[in-house]
């Protein structure tokens, strides 16, 4: 801990000597010092089974009633709503922590928000208060670097150039080196707010080792060279949900999206068109009632063409998005390529079906086991085609090691098709022969049918 303390000091004396080095040192540490107040450090804890597990995250403030916005990947969305605790901000630079409380995640991008303390608000500067910068390759940014905890999340200075600007879907930016540290900012020079940080990328390197060579993906976790554009940003904050649980997601009910290639789309008959292959329709959903099949082509959504994307495999995730965008109930005009033929067919978007988060789940602490519903993702996952009111049985969600449950075999996803010889209808009878097994003392073992993959194995269980 003392060498890295020392480290990030150093790295720290000689980004405080660039800004004093720069021209304009005077604007620009001026510049620095308020945008700072724009960047929050999210601290909370993810409760387990057995333990409670820290999570620390940048986030951006995003309106005059103090909310932040956070990245995607800062709340696993398996995670159950009730098993995020203890919310805090700290501002940058400060060792004091604010409470804050968890707002929930938008149904189109899965960005996080969290709302301050009233009496913070003032302390904090909206990014929607900054002019946006309309950038070009080449020109020169800066961003702002959140140290770690034991620095007070002390604020440092970056710089590098634009490289290149891509949509995928979202428009995204390529800087030439580290600019900002994940779910931080960065700027022009005349303080223009140029975008949001991103998770950083992985870079592929290659190692030596006694003469034989090995591939390695190497990132840096606290900084990161790609980012969100700020003017297309702006466009989409502050879609905060209505509560922090709610399922307000639209679902079409395809799987295996796939696009299709150049080459493929040309022999096709469809020329330079972007098209989306569908792989799987599920029994149930809205694509099936509208009379989608399997390996039709989608090349339009509402009378518009599908944008090509580079790399291609982003038409996808553009066309997720669309459906994403769309409200429950809302039609969406699919023109579909099948056969050869060209068609067009409506579809009413429904409510998704229930999240993994949303699941019921129960803790069986005996056992050393935790059993959730099955939900349509299960089906989805293990490929079992099911109709969507079919249960097969329960899920494992987490075994504990060194627990009854471990030692007779179990294993997280492990879908239990009968206990004790009774086949599982549903989450309730589980849960009510599993509590009937683990309060009877006369009792010293069960025996749990599990499905794993295409294997289906016979597990018994110690009570003792």
């Amino acid at each position: 801990m003392t060498k890295r303390f020392l480290s990030s000091i150093a790295v720290l004396g000689w980004l405080s000597l660039v800004i004093s080095e720069t021209s304009g040192a005077p604007a620009l540490d001026e510049l620095f010092d308020e945008r700072s107040r724009s960047v929050l450090v999210v601290e909370f804890f993810v409760e387990t089974e057995v333990d409670r597990r820290p999570m620390t995250v940048n986030g951006i403030v995003i309106n005059s009633e103090g909310v932040v916005q956070l990245p995607a990947s800062a709340v696993p969305n398996w995670v159950p709503v009730d098993k995020l605790k203890e919310f805090k901000v700290y501002l940058l630079g400060e060792s004091d922590s604010h409470d804050a409380t968890y707002l929930g995640s938008d149904r189109r991008h899965g960005w996080h928000y969290v709302q301050t303390a009233e009496g913070l608000h003032d302390q904090l500067k909206p990014v929607t208060d900054y002019p946006l910068a309309n950038l070009k390759k080449g020109q020169p940014l800066w961003g702002i670097g959140v140290a770690m905890k034991d620095m007070d999340y002390t604020p440092y200075f970056m710089r590098a150039e634009v490289s290149t600007i891509q949509k995928l879907p979202e428009t995204v930016g390529f800087a030439t080196s580290e600019i900002t540290s994940p779910g931080s900012l960065l700027f022009t020079n005349d303080g223009a707010l140029a975008g949001w940080g991103s998770s950083a990328l992985n870079m592929e390197r290659y190692l030596t080792i006694e003469g034989r060579r090995y591939q390695a993906y190497l990132r840096k976790p606290d900084q990161t060279t790609t980012f969100y554009v700020a003017s297309e940003l702006v466009k989409s904050l502050g879609s905060i949900p209505e509560s922090p649980d709610t399922n307000d997601m639209t679902w079409l009910g395809v799987v295996g999206l796939q696009t299709i290639d150049d080459e493929v789309a040309e022999l096709m008959g469809l020329g330079d068109q972007a098209a989306i292959s569908i792989s799987q329709i599920l029994k149930g959903s809205p694509a099936a009632k509208a009379g989608l099949v399997e390996r039709d082509m989608v090349v339009s959504v509402d009378g518009v063409p599908l944008k090509r994307y580079t790399p291609r495999r982003v038409v996808v995730a553009d066309f997720e998005q669309q459906i994403a965008g769309k409200a429950i109930g809302e039609t969406m005009r699919l023109g579909i390529s099948r056969g050869g033929d060209a068609m067009e067919i409506e579809v009413v978007l429904e409510q998704s079906p229930k999240p993994v988060r949303q699941a019921e789940r129960n803790y069986f602490e005996k056992m050393g086991i935790t059993v959730r519903e099955f939900v349509v993702y299960d089906n989805v996952s293990m490929k079992l085609d099911l109709e969507l009111d079919e249960v097969p049985g329960v899920i494992v969600s987490f075994v504990k090691p060194n627990s009854n449950a471990h030692t007779g075999g179990s294993q997280n996803g492990d879908l239990i098709k009968e206990i004790d010889g009774t086949p599982i209808e549903n989450f309730s009878q589980a849960v009510s022969i599993l509590e009937r097994l683990e309060s009877d003392d006369s009792k010293n073992d069960f025996v749990m049918l599990v499905a794993r993959g295409a294997d289906t194995s016979v597990l018994r269980i110690a009570l003792d």
